[in-house]
């Protein structure tokens, strides 16, 4: 788990749109902090909390510092602009570090499976686990190991070794990774798609004689005296 990000929020007066959007201009990101005596209405610099989530995800942990004490907290829920990306608000909440939490871990399958090198087709299936740990231990991503992995196989949760101090949440059966054969498309699969192979030059030159020969042929056939009854009996 990387080092918590520090943050200088400052409660803020104005709520309405016109002072959100103020804040917004001056490079600022409107916030609320919840709690339990109360929710904090806040501002928190624009930068550093966007580049924290874009590289970090939702599970980095903030030590917001109001110039009178710090408060240790993560991101509950983030509002984006949806045409441009840009932040319009986030919800923090504050953590406790001797409590366990449920957080939501993303999945990055690494090394080399034999039965892709076979020709087989790697396919990752679950992207993202649930799991419990201590907010210092909340792990950035887990990597799923796939150098074991042959054709036809599939790798679980299960065969996933959790960092350490990190508890499986999810389905320990649920499929994280599978290798199948490589679908083989014939004439017939392509034709039935509507999907025609155009002809080349040599081919249409080819298959222009062939069927130039062929109707010769028919044609020397059918010139052919039909000869006498005697001699088709």
């Amino acid at each position: 788990m990387a080092d918590n990000v520090q943050l200088q929020a400052t409660e803020r007066e104005g709520r309405g749109k016109n002072d959100s959007r103020r804040l917004r201009e001056s490079g600022f990101t409107p916030a609320v902090l919840y709690a339990e005596g109360g929710n904090a209405s806040l501002a928190v610099p624009n930068k550093p909390l966007d580049y924290t989530l874009t590289h970090y995800g939702d599970n980095a942990l903030y030590d917001l510092d109001f110039g009178e004490g710090k408060q240790t907290a993560r991101v509950v829920d983030v509002q984006r602009n949806p045409v441009n990306g840009k932040l319009l608000h986030v919800d923090f909440a504050p953590v406790n570090m001797r409590e366990a939490i449920e957080v939501t871990v993303p999945l990055t399958l690494v090394g080399e499976a034999p039965g892709a090198e076979e020709g087989g087709v790697l396919a990752q299936v679950a992207y993202e686990v649930q799991v419990e740990s201590l907010p210092g231990d909340i792990p950035q991503e887990i990597e799923v190991d796939v150098s074991g992995l042959g054709m036809n196989e599939n790798l679980t949760l299960a065969d996933i070794t959790m960092p350490e101090g990190v508890t499986l949440i999810s389905e320990p059966e649920e499929v994280v990774a599978t290798i199948t054969p490589p679908d083989v498309i014939t004439e017939e699969d392509l034709e039935a798609a509507g999907v025609v192979e155009e002809e080349s030059d040599e081919e249409a030159t080819a298959r222009e004689e062939a069927e130039g020969e062929e109707q010769a042929g028919d044609e020397s056939v059918a010139g052919e005296p039909a000869g006498s009854d005697e001699e088709q009996q």
